[in-house]
């Protein structure tokens, strides 16, 4: 599951989700659309909060999305 789909399916808002992870929301949103890819920190910190449906591995892009 990506990021955008987990913040949908618990009925979030990009502001409630970047709230609730304790980061801009700018940064969640750049993440959530794949448009930038988090530090490894950030990637824990989001697999915990989701309960392990998103992934660390789901958050790495590909090397010529990136």
């Amino acid at each position: 599951m990506t990021l955008l789909e987990h913040i949908k399916a618990k009925g979030l808002t990009m502001p409630e989700a970047a709230a609730q992870l304790d980061e801009a929301e700018s940064t969640i949103r750049k993440i959530a659309y794949r448009q930038r890819q988090p530090s490894l920190p950030l990637a824990v910190k989001i697999a915990a909060w989701s309960d392990g449906a998103v992934t660390e591995a789901e958050l790495i892009l590909a090397e010529d999305a990136a």
